[in-house]
């Protein structure tokens, strides 16, 4: 139900009348009709009947048969069989259709039998004399007169009457030539006139009271309706009197709803209708003026009953001519709405894991700050390092734990200056604050990444550790809008975490010209991806330490971007962060199978695969297009993946290597030594090599401890049935060291540098203005030390 809807309603019960007028139907009109005609049909065929017979009786001898009996009983048998059709209508249902056709025949059957029975007396006249001649014209009149009365609920049929009847009669009299009939002809005129007036206003008042009994009739069924609208709807509605300020009326959800609150209203009593609507405010002689004044409608108040809120919104009834006639008030419980409007404010405004504010407000905060009158601010941008592996290894529980740890953490140091203290999303925090000096940023940022690297105690006494890096952007120095210090913050952030991580860094123009560069570095990545262009594939190769024969080559990816050699320390981070590592991956894959399907020397080809290509699914698809391509036997085929990537997909990754394996194709860990958790990475998963980081073989020269970790990684590989190769060999005394420590296999610029595919050599030659020096393999150097 609509307001109007209730508004209607709330103005019939307070009128005591039903809803608006709206007017008859011509249905309702019709039948209306039909019924009131229906009664006087009879008297008027009785009328014709009786006069016609009269009629027959004065002019039976002085007339033709043909002229007074025949026209007679035809007469009376139309009347008899006219009546015999309204009788059986009036005691059967007749539909507004029926009704309205009857009416139809009606008037056109008055206007043929007044023209007849005008032609009959005018045929008869000439066989009587003045006395006759005086009663047909006495006829003619008084069956014209009481049939027009008949048939005044039948209107047009009497104008049609006086038409047909009327004017022949007055016109034939009148020019008789007799002074007598003349007068009489005005006489008729006169009293037809009159009827005609007469019918006209009986025939206007009877339609009115059809259209007031139909519009009573139509109100109490609306009102009816609208009352079991009201009463069945789950609003609460009520009533007031406007002069005693009392409820009058009450739906069924208002009692329902008085019956579970009443107790909590202050002399409410036990029924509702009655009670004077001051239980429901403070201030019960400010409510009446509300109440009172329409002009103060619509209103809303609320009012506190325990723990319970109520609302009543009240609003102004008036009648058709707009006069205020009293308030309906709709009431409701409100409580639980409340507290979901306020869950949802919560939510819009405050992250639900740390209860911090989240990104938007922050952004809404920080606008705010730099609008006020504060000379100077500092935005922190604090990421934390390592979290990504605690939440992959022990759990998302144990992860939303240390991050409401971290976020308590943040609050307590920053509870006093902080002006805003955030989670932007996943482990990024922000901190808002004055900052009069750039010192006092940077050392705020310092101490927080000092107190973000203390242990955590998580719940059943798990501690954890992890670090936090933040970046720090100053306002005005940095920026006088919250997107241009956000961007810089975060410019920061990344040159800390670029640094080493667990470090602090306040914005500088030169971090902005890096990302600029990185950004540029990336367009001229993608397009090179686009088309290839550019980039190539190196091979490194890796030695029998005891043979000096090639195992197996490295595959690495080089690029030249048309003007000089790009690092691969440069542009793989930025494939990575990117999401074009894949597309490079495959680039490589897909190479290196084809150049090793056409090695004569049957030697393997090593592929690295990135952290970001594992655990995504994509992998092992890639391999086995790269195979079937190439037509490389799988065994010639080894995968590189470092510790990292084993961190950070755990399980995934540990089953996509088990796919390579199944297909055929050797891993080896590459790396080792540089990451957490080797040992168990060998007990998960039995890799065919493992590579030990070249700065443990360059060090062990000098390094009786770095020796070893080089002899303790061989000897676990002999143990284990796993190749190990010993990677940085660059001098002859790296060679020594790794042939005495128990190495299988060596790599390093002292044994190979990356050379090109040959097809590649003119090309690389036509980039390169100085020939590379790339195809020194050192075979005869590892012989000679043999």
């Amino acid at each position: 139900m609509t307001p109007t809807d209730l508004r209607r309603y709330a103005r019939a019960v307070l009128l005591g009348s039903g809803v608006p007028e709206q007017g008859s139907t011509s249905a309702e009109l019709r039948a209306a009709q039909f019924a009131a005609l229906s009664r006087l049909i009879p008297l008027m065929y009785f009328i014709l009947v009786a006069n016609a017979g009269v009629l027959v009786f004065t002019f039976h001898d002085r007339a033709p048969a043909v002229l007074t009996w025949l026209p007679a009983a035809v007469l009376a048998v139309l009347c008899l069989v006219r009546l015999a059709v309204w009788r059986r209508r009036r005691s059967a249902p007749v539909s507004a259709a029926a009704a309205d056709r009857a009416l139809k025949r009606t008037n056109l059957l008055a206007a043929g039998l007044a023209a007849a029975l005008v032609t009959w007396s005018v045929q008869l006249f000439p066989f009587g004399d003045a006395y006759e001649q005086g009663h047909v014209a006495f006829f003619l009149a008084v069956t014209m007169i009481s049939s027009m009365f008949c048939l005044i609920h039948a209107y047009p049929a009497p104008l049609l009457i006086a038409v047909f009847a009327g004017i022949p009669f007055m016109v034939f009299f009148g020019a008789s030539g007799v002074d007598v009939l003349a007068r009489t002809a005005i006489d008729v005129l006169l009293v037809t006139s009159a009827a005609l007036v007469i019918i006209w206003i009986q025939n206007r008042d009877f339609v009115e009271m059809v259209n007031a009994r139909a519009e009573a009739s139509r109100r109490e069924r609306e009102q009816s309706r609208l009352l079991r609208m009201i009463e069945d709807m789950p609003s609460a509605v009520m009533t007031v009197d406007p002069e005693s300020f009392r409820i009058n009326y009450a739906n069924r959800a208002s009692q329902a709803l008085f019956s579970k609150i009443g107790y909590l209203l202050p002399g409410s009593g036990g029924t509702l209708v009655g009670l004077s609507m001051d239980v429901f405010h403070a201030d019960p002689a400010q409510q009446r003026r509300f109440l009172a004044d329409p002009g103060q409608l619509p209103r809303t108040s609320r009012l506190h009953l325990g723990a319970e809120i109520l609302e009543l919104q009240a609003a102004a009834i008036t009648d058709s001519r707009g006069d205020y006639i009293g308030p309906m008030v709709t009431w409701a419980l409100i409580t639980s709405r409340l507290r979901s409007d306020e869950r949802i404010q919560q939510l819009a405004h405050y992250d639900s894991l740390t209860g911090l504010v989240n990104r938007h407000t922050f952004h809404e905060r920080l606008g705010l700050a730099l609008a006020s009158a504060r000379p100077r601010l500092a935005v922190l941008m604090i990421d934390l390092d390592g979290f990504k592996l605690v939440n992959d290894t022990l759990g998302h529980r144990v992860g939303d734990a240390l991050l409401a740890k971290v976020a308590q953490r943040l609050q307590q140091r920053c509870a006093q200056e902080a002006l805003a203290v955030a989670r932007l999303g996943g482990d990024e925090f922000a901190v808002l604050v004055a900052a009069d000096e750039a010192e006092a940023g940077e050392r705020l940022a310092g101490e927080l990444v000092a107190m973000l690297g203390a242990a955590y105690t998580l719940p059943h006494g798990r501690e954890v550790r992890i670090g936090a890096s933040a970046g720090v952007a100053l306002s005005p120095q940095h920026g006088s809008d919250s997107d241009t210090l956000l961007a810089r913050a975060d410019i920061a952030l990344y040159a800390a975490k670029a640094a080493g991580k667990g470090t602090a860094r306040t914005f500088t123009a030169e971090m902005q010209s890096r990302v600029q560069q990185r950004v540029r570095l990336e367009a001229r990545l993608r397009a090179a991806l686009e088309n290839l262009a550019g980039l190539f594939v190196f091979f490194q190769p890796i030695c029998d330490i005891a043979t000096g024969g090639v195992t197996a080559r490295e595959a690495l990816v080089r690029w030249h971007d048309g003007r000089r050699w790009i690092s691969p320390a440069d542009f793989v981070p930025v494939a990575e962060e990117t999401g074009l590592i894949d597309q490079l991956g495959t680039f490589v894959l897909d190479t290196a199978c084809r150049s090793a399907a056409g090695w004569q020397d049957g030697a393997r080809v090593a592929v690295n695969v990135s952290a970001r290509q594992l655990g995504k699914g994509t992998l092992v698809p890639a391999v086995e297009a790269a195979l079937r391509g190439s037509g490389l036997p799988a065994g010639r085929l080894e995968v590189e993946v470092t510790e990292t990537a084993l961190l950070c997909h755990g399980a995934q990754a540990i089953t996509e290597l088990r796919r390579l394996r199944e297909l055929g194709v050797r891993v080896a860990l590459d790396d080792f030594g540089t990451g957490y958790s080797s040992l168990a990475h060998l007990r998960t998963f039995s890799f065919d090599k493992i590579k030990i980081d070249g700065s443990f073989v360059r060090d062990a020269v000098d390094r009786a401890d770095c020796a070893a970790v080089v002899r303790a990684v061989a000897e676990l590989g002999r143990r284990l049935g796993v190749v190990t190769v010993a990677e940085g060999i660059e001098r002859p005394e790296h060679l020594a060291c790794a042939r005495d420590e128990g190495c299988a296999e060596v790599q390093g610029y002292f044994l190979g540098r990356p050379v090109p595919r040959d097809e590649d050599v003119p090309l690389i030659a036509r980039l390169d203005a100085q020939p590379a020096d790339a195809r020194e393999t050192g075979f005869s150097r590892l012989g000679a030390l043999a």
